[in-house]
Order: C-alpha cells, then structure tokens, then sequence
C-alpha cells in the first residue's frame, strides 16, 4: 500500500488549519554566529510598551554598556569554546536608542539550496523604524538577498517569528506588534510554513517574550500570553511544554533567554539571574548556563534574546 503525504505549503496556518506535526517538516541547519548592537545610546524615552512607561528617563546608562560588555564578553566566551563561529557588532546610531534590541529588525534564513536570505522588519513604532537600514547595510555587507515587506502590515523580526529548532517550521506571534495578515506574504519569501500563535496580555508584546524552544521536542512558555487557540498548537507540536511561574517570566524576563544550538554539537544557555524554576529546566536539559545581569534593559522591555541576533 502506498500512502501518501499531504504537502505541507509554505503558508501562514491558524491554529484550525495545521494538519501536520513538526516531524513532518524538513530538516535545516541553524546559525552559528552572533550579532549585537552597542548600546552606547540606549535610554527609555517614550512609552512603546508595558515596561518603558513606567521607566522613561530611569536608565543608569553607565550600568547598561556595563551589562552589555559582560554579554559581549559572554559571547566571546563561547566562540573560544567553539559553541559559536563568530561575533559581529553594528556600532549604535544616535537617535535609535532602542536599535540595541537588534532581534527585532529582520529575520535571517536561509533557502533550500542554503543562499542567505533576510527579510527587513516594518517597525510599528515611528520611532523605531528607521533602525532597519542599519542592518539591512549588515546584511548586504554579510551576502545576503534582501527581502522588504510590500504590503502596509507590521513585522517586528525575531522578536515576534521563532524558528522551530533544526525544523524549517517558524511560529509568528501577532496581536501586538505584529500583524497577522503579513505571515503569508513572509511565508513565501521564505518558503516556509509560519505558524500563527495570538498574543493577548500586553506584558507579553513579542512572542519572544514569551516562548522559548528548547530543542525539538521541549519548549518554555509564559501560558498566559496566548490565546487558548494557540496553547492547542504548542502542545501538538512540541512533546514537553514546561509554564514558568508569571513572576519569572515578566519580572525575570526568562523566556527571552537564549537558546545557542552550538557549533559542534554544542549547546549553551544565556538567561537574565535569578529566575530559579527555569534555571532548574535548562539544567537539567543538560544545558551549560550562563546567568548575566540585563536589568537595565529590562526596563524598556527587553533582556539576552532580545540583545543578539543568530547569523549565519
């Protein structure tokens, strides 16, 4: 008997659609190098989110190039332990003082015959828009076949689309920043399935803070953020689904940690100290952890995830 497999298309699939697990997706490779952006003109000026109202103008900038230098430093660390190739930095703008949030103005990819693609975020702040020519010259410099959004819908980058890991399976919150009408017209650029995943509690305005894969089969989430809809979806796809307490999650910032799927077989963990529930996941998935200190950042909404992009 012969049995035949449904293709899986690359489109944006709502929770009711997907018909399909991620063992049924392809395989892909994952970046190994590491972009940052300095933070020489970081500071909270305006209110884009839960976290900056309360603290514009309340940035110790001192300690934030302080906080930042031992998360350069920390991904220094694990390019000499061959876990990353390489670290690339893009010097901070003047007038851009979030543009150090450097997840959140592309998302990097690759085809299927492994040319390097990006596709350029449509910032929905004002304010923060024009950080994306800063990278898009990175990324020109670096090889890349640029990609722009045509159509008038926002996308925050890696902030709101997260890869599933090794799968060419991404999953794209919206609700917040995002729009959802823009995943399709993102799913053809390039030619993947986009999962849609709807965020409906403002502290939790990317779904980078609020979803963290840890490899295939495990992930971390932050359950009140999602629609009940989109909980069905991450539990069909992923074996383990670990919920973190509230507190760690908006305080502690855990879910955005960073995963490295290393160089080599290697892996590591960065995450925001003390946020001891999921300090005790990533242990015992047998993760070498780093702790480091973004609390500065966290006041304008972000913390390790946020901090870097994967390249490739």
């Amino acid at each position: 008997m012969t049995i035949t497999m449904t293709p899986i298309f690359a489109k944006a699939y709502p929770p009711e659609e997907v018909f399909f697990t991620a063992d049924d997706c392809e395989n892909r490779n994952e970046p190994t190098k590491v972009l940052l952006c300095t933070p020489e003109y970081f500071e909270v000026k305006e209110g884009n989110n839960v976290y900056m109202q309360n603290n514009i103008g309340r940035v110790n900038k001192e300690k934030a190039k302080e906080q930042w230098n031992h998360l350069h430093t920390l991904y220094l660390q694990l390019k000499s332990a061959e876990i990353i190739e390489d670290v690339f930095v893009v010097d901070g703008a003047e007038d851009f003082e979030d543009m150090v949030f450097c997840a959140n103005q592309s998302f990097p990819w690759t085809t299927w015959g492994g040319e390097k693609i990006v596709v350029m975020s449509n910032m929905k702040h004002e304010s923060r828009q024009n950080e994306v020519v800063y990278f898009e010259d990175f990324y020109k410099d670096h090889g890349y076949k640029i990609f722009n959004i045509q159509s008038r819908y926002h996308f925050e980058g890696m902030g709101d689309m997260v890869p599933h890991p090794a799968k060419r399976l991404l999953y794209g919150g919206y609700g917040l920043r995002t729009d959802k009408q823009v995943y399709d017209e993102i799913s053809r650029m390039l030619d993947t399935p986009i999962l849609l995943l709807e965020l409906i509690n403002e502290n939790f305005y990317h779904l980078d803070t609020c979803f963290l894969p840890l490899n295939a089969n495990e992930v971390i989430i932050a359950p009140g953020a999602f629609s009940d809809e989109s909980l069905v979806i991450i539990k069909k796809m992923f074996e383990a689904v670990y919920e973190i307490p509230f507190h760690e999650a908006t305080d502690g910032f855990a879910c955005n940690a960073h995963i490295v799927y290393g160089h080599k077989s290697k892996s590591a963990a960065i995450i925001q100290k003390n946020n001891p529930v999921t300090l005790n996941i990533l242990q015992q998935n047998s993760f070498k952890v780093l702790e480091t200190d973004t609390s500065e950042f966290i006041k304008s909404g972000g913390s390790v995830f946020c901090m870097k992009m994967m390249v490739y």
